[in-house]
C-alpha cells in the first residue's frame, strides 16, 4: 500500500428532509480515498437491515476498486 493514498470507512447514516419537513435517516457507508491527507473521492453504499445481493456486489466492487487505487501500478 502507498502511503500518500489511504481508503477510509465510515459508518455514515444520510439525513434527508422532504418538503413537509419530515426527516428520513439511512444507514450507510462512506468510502473515502484521501492522498496525502486530502480527500479525492468519496462513494456512499447504503445498507439496509436487509441487504440484497446486489447491495452486497455493490459494496465489494466499491471496496476492492478502492483499494485497487491504494496499489497504484509500478
Amino acid at each position: 500500500m502507498s502511503a500518500d493514498r489511504v481508503v477510509q470507512l465510515r459508518w455514515e447514516p444520510r439525513h434527508v428532509a422532504d418538503d413537509g419537513g419530515a426527516a428520513l435517516s439511512y444507514p450507510g457507508i462512506s468510502v473515502v480515498r484521501t492522498r496525502n491527507g486530502e480527500i479525492v473521492d468519496r462513494a456512499w453504499i447504503p445498507v439496509g437491515e436487509e441487504p440484497t445481493f446486489a447491495d452486497d456486489e455493490a459494496l465489494i466492487a466499491v471496496l476492492r476498486d478502492a483499494w485497487r487505487w491504494t496499489r497504484p501500478a509500478a
